[in-house]
């Protein structure tokens, strides 16, 4: 009777850690066609990322959409972080509102506290034989570059 009682008081922690585990491991990508060949891409990231893996990541998807729709380059058109601050409140995510700003006034974040990284993206989208600006991205070379074997 004793082991019974352990082992659901164990597996009863176990759930309240497993909740901040599985809400901080969620990645997701939200993507949605403005025109034809404009592209607006949202990627939400989780408490192990920074700011310059979500952008990569968010870079990753954005080459993977324009190659997908028979287009070789891209251009930022829009970057928008919206990352959020949260912090952990009774082994639960719990975030501020959008307009708090990402760490307190000390600099640092205190054990229960972290940042979400999210970046938004809005590209354009051209065809090779287009007239692309300086700044565009080849999306195969991106993947290349970063993603190796993945654009197979």
């Amino acid at each position: 009777m004793k082991r019974i009682v352990v082992l659901v008081l164990g597996l009863i922690m176990l759930q309240g850690c497993s909740e901040f585990q599985l809400s901080s491991e969620k990645k997701e990508v939200i993507v949605d066609k403005i025109s034809p060949n404009t592209i607006t891409l949202t990627f939400c990231g989780n408490a192990y990322m920074n700011q310059k893996e979500v952008e990569k990541y968010a870079l990753q998807r954005a080459s993977s959409e324009a190659l997908s729709k028979g287009y070789a380059y891209f251009v930022i058109v829009n970057k928008e972080d919206k990352s959020k601050f949260c912090t952990l409140s009774s082994g639960m995510n719990k975030k501020s509102p959008d307009n708090a700003p990402p760490i307190k006034n000390s600099g640092y974040l205190t054990a229960s506290e972290f940042v979400e990284p999210n970046v938004t993206l809005t590209i354009r989208c051209m065809k090779k034989g287009e007239k692309t600006p300086e700044n565009a991205i080849d999306a195969e070379e991106f993947l290349n570059e970063n993603f190796p074997g993945m654009n197979k």
